[in-house]
């Protein structure tokens, strides 16, 4: 199971590029990457059906 950065780096794209592939913007993708937003069930769907990739939906311990 991926963080979606570690989803984003294996797949070689952009802020804006993962975004596009998912339907939410470049700020939404950082702020998910950052932990500071719970990851959207939507974008885990989405990766899982494109790429079948799994996604760790948790937030960032801090």
């Amino acid at each position: 199971m991926l963080t979606i950065k570690q989803f984003r780096n294996k797949y070689h794209m952009t802020l804006r590029q993962l975004a596009e592939e998912v339907g939410t913007t470049p700020t939404t993708i950082s702020k998910y990457e950052k932990g500071e937003w719970m990851l959207n069930q939507a974008v885990i769907d989405t990766i899982r059906e494109k790429y079948g990739e799994e996604i760790r939906p948790l937030l960032r311990r801090r």
